[in-house]
């Protein structure tokens, strides 16, 4: 029995599975409201315009996409077309299966099959299909929903069976009369309406009596002996007179009721049950109203008494403990009672002639020379050169047309604003310098004494990767040795820059134009014992190293350029006259030396620092969000410190820890460093009340952020396009707490709640998948600016 019913289960899942068209699964089974959300979400179709602001008339989907949402009804009038009547032509199938909202539109169906046995007879107490009873069935079923509907049945038959065994033989006929009801499930939420053959399982309950009889004598009326030979006598094998015993022949006329005869003294029983049918099967549709019906069920009774045999019966007769079940596996005709034959659609003469065609197939909406039918850009403005595609001329391939470009020769793969205009560095350079002067009212501007670079009127922009060279200390691939990390931080200048591999690490100390300057530099720290500090030239974040060869070139060149800078001097000394060469010789000979700013340090010098944080994993130096400047460095066991750039007073390092608890650095602290040593604060210039007790150890991981200001967040969407934005805010409006941000790309971001703990973040969010909102993710806030999750659970360590 149970491969039968896995081999049924097999068959119906490769049915289904051979029949779902999954191109249009997925609309077929939505609702009206869950197709209207489907389209609100649908992605925008890939835009022929190139340019980073559509503003031309080429791309209609922002004006379409609203228009074309579906309304509440999914069987919708037809178009209007001249000459056609739409009150004649029938909306759609007339066919009941195709709808969830049946009414009450009954199906007939009239069946016949056949009655299995299954119970205490036989050795493996199943009967062969081939020796079933026949049977008859009448059901009527009403559909509930687009997958599910009731049948209400009779069923009216005979089940039977023989058995022949050394130790028994016995058999029996019942006549079956049962009615019942039972829930049939067709896959109608997978299988689309255009499929002729659909399969089902059903689940019921039925009530039956049934009246068995035995077949124990011949007409007339000697009772059947079954010897061991297989022969059938009318006396006993081994009674007295068995040498007497006559053959009979079964007549298979049942004419001993059973629970008459009481062989096992189980008394007047009652003659009726229940039975739990499971069945499975498919329904062939042949026309409108006629479909052809296979049905396999299988009944669990609640009796033992079909048979007449039991766990409880005497002797021989003794049975197994299961009940009798059977089975009933039929065909037939359901016929629907409701549902009239479609009608065929009445063909309008086409009152549109060749004329109309022509002059539709060569229309140009938007003047531009281009018919519709081939012009990919629709929409272009008025006197608008466009190509043999319709779409406007760009020269330069940036993706702004010419008559929206301000620089029609931007070189090829250089990024353009809306403009068209290239953003190079020089740009940038520009923009930021604009920035500075429009925000402090006063010009960007850089000040040098004697240095003849100055006197050169092509001034170097600012924010521009201006080549500069810088003193190089040391390079690590990892970690910095705990012995020379207070050596770095007691240099006041000492910077950090992480190479384009991801792990090689340059410290460097300061940045010089002229690399005389740099030389000089390095002498002092190779005087005070690191001999491996050397000369470097630096653009960006890329660091080069100088050999000595190179280095003698270039403070040659700046001789020789200096040299021709002193004659010119000379030259216009002689002209403007003695207090003019006066000045000028001045002017030249303090040229020899490059502008030493105040922040430079001396050796002796106590630098302060400010101290951020120690962690485990690195984060972005952008969560400390300060001016001060925030140096990296990764010392021993994979710790990332965090501390500010080099102070020459306690005064400053101090007002830049009373900045920084305000912002939220609330245990930011100040270290002091001396001659490559830390050194406690009490021994330098600061005031340190007795009480306090400095921790000078460097290896401790801490955190200076106050954790309450770290929070979880789910974000339920970005909006690209504000025409969507209503929709977007309707789609959210049941969300309690929906915050709406505008990020400086322009989109609109969507999110809910506000969580101390990642824990209660994922709880929220799984609640917002189980509502619908299956693009729900979570997302960490610091300061209300976005970080990551490792950052910010590294944040609340």
């Amino acid at each position: 029995m149970r491969k039968l019913i896995l081999l049924i289960a097999i068959l119906v899942s490769v049915t289904v599975r051979s029949q779902t068209d999954t191109s249009v699964l997925f609309l077929d089974r939505l609702s009206p409201e869950e197709l209207l959300q489907h389209y609100i979400n649908e992605k925008e179709p890939v835009s022929l315009y190139k340019g980073l602001n559509e503003k031309a008339g080429d791309s209609l989907y922002n004006v379409l996409n609203p228009l074309t949402i579906p309304t509440g009804t999914v069987n919708a009038d037809a178009l209007y077309r001249p000459g056609v009547d739409n009150s004649d032509i029938e909306g759609g199938p007339e066919d009941t299966t195709n709808y969830a909202d049946q009414k009450l539109k009954p199906k007939i169906s009239l069946g016949m099959g056949r009655l299995g046995y299954h119970g205490d007879l036989y050795t493996k107490h199943f009967q062969s299909p081939l020796t079933a009873r026949q049977a008859f069935d009448l059901n009527i079923s009403q559909r509930l929903t687009r997958y599910l509907q009731v049948n209400f049945n009779i069923m009216f038959g005979k089940l039977g069976a023989n058995e022949y065994l050394l130790n028994r033989n016995e058999n029996f006929l019942s006549e079956i009369r049962a009615g019942g009801v039972n829930l049939m499930y067709d896959f109608g939420n997978f299988i689309p309406d255009m499929y002729k053959v659909r399969p089902f399982v059903s689940l019921g309950v039925t009530g039956f009596e049934f009246l068995s009889k035995t077949d124990r004598m011949d007409k007339d009326g000697n009772v059947y002996h079954y010897w061991s030979d297989g022969s059938i006598k009318d006396k006993a094998e081994g009674s007295a007179d068995a040498q007497n015993a006559k053959d009979l022949v079964r007549d298979y006329y049942y004419e001993t009721d059973i629970r008459e005869s009481n062989l096992d003294g189980f008394g007047k029983y009652p003659e009726r049950a229940f039975a739990f049918p499971i069945g499975a099967g498919a329904i062939l549709k042949v026309t409108d109203r006629l479909d052809f019906k296979f049905n396999f069920q299988y009944f669990f009774s609640t009796t033992d008494y079909l048979d007449g045999v039991s766990n409880k019966s005497l002797g021989d007769r003794v049975g197994t403990k299961q009940k009798d079940n059977f089975t009933y596996s039929s065909f037939a005709l359901q016929y629907d009672l409701i549902t009239k034959p479609r009608q065929k659609k009445k063909l309008a003469q086409d009152t549109l002639n060749d004329a109309f065609w022509l002059a539709f197939d060569k229309e140009d909406r938007d003047k531009d020379g281009v018919p519709d039918m081939n012009d990919d850009c629709q929409g272009t403005e008025a006197s608008v050169a466009v190509d043999e595609k319709g779409c406007p001329l760009d020269d330069d391939k940036d993706g702004i047309p010419n008559y929206r470009d301000d620089e029609l020769a931007t070189p090829l793969g250089v990024p353009v604003n809306e403009k068209g205009v290239g953003q190079t560095d020089d740009y940038w350079a520009a923009w930021y310098e604009q920035y500075m002067n429009d925000s402090t009212g006063v010009g960007a501007s850089t000040e040098y004494v004697g240095n003849y670079f100055a006197l050169d009127k092509k001034k170097t922009k600012l924010g521009s990767q201006k080549e500069a060279f810088t003193v190089e200390l040391v390079r690590y691939n990892g970690s910095i040795p705990s012995d020379e990390l207070a050596f770095l931080l007691s240099i006041g200048d000492i910077n950090s820059t992480t190479l384009e591999d991801g792990t090689t690490v340059v410290y460097t100390s300061g940045s010089y134009d002229k690399v005389s300057t740099a030389v000089k530099r390095r002498d002092e720290f190779r005087k005070d014992g690191n001999k491996n500090a050397g000369v470097s030239r630096i653009k960006g974040k890329n660091i080069t190293q100088v050999s000595d060869e190179e280095l003698a070139a270039l403070i040659k060149k700046e001789d020789e350029e200096f040299a021709k800078l002193t004659a010119a001097n000379n030259a216009t000394s002689t002209v403007t006259g003695t207090n003019s060469a006066t000045t000028n010789t001045a002017s030249v000979n303090t040229n020899t030396t490059e502008l030493i700013v105040d922040d430079v340090f001396s050796k002796t010098d106590v630098v302060y620092r400010v101290q951020l944080g120690a962690f485990k994993n690195k984060i972005s130096t952008s969560v400390f969000n300060t001016s001060a400047g925030v140096l990296e460095l990764k010392t021993g066991e994979s710790i990332f410190r965090y501390v500010t750039k080099g102070y020459k007073t306690i005064e400053e390092a101090a007002a830049v820890r009373a900045d920084l608890v305000v912002q939220g650095y609330s245990d930011a602290f100040v270290t002091a460093y001396k001659e490559g040593k830390r050194v406690p604060l009490n021994t330098t210039k600061a005031t340190v009340d007795k009480k306090y007790k400095e921790d000078l150890n460097e290896e401790k991981i801490f955190s200076s952020v106050d954790k309450k200001l770290v929070t979880f967040k789910i974000q339920l969407g970005a909006l690209k396009k504000p025409i969507l934005e209503k929709m977007t805010d309707e789609k959210f409006k049941d969300i309690k707490d929906v915050e709406k941000q505008t990020t400086v790309s322009g989109s609109i971001r969507y999110s809910s709640g506000s969580f101390s703990g990642l824990n209660a973040a994922e709880k929220y969010q799984k609640e917002l998948i189980d509502k619908g909102f299956g693009d729900a993710f979570i997302i960490a806030t610091f300061r209300g600016e976005i970080i990551s999750i490792q950052e910010a659970m590294e944040l609340l360590k």
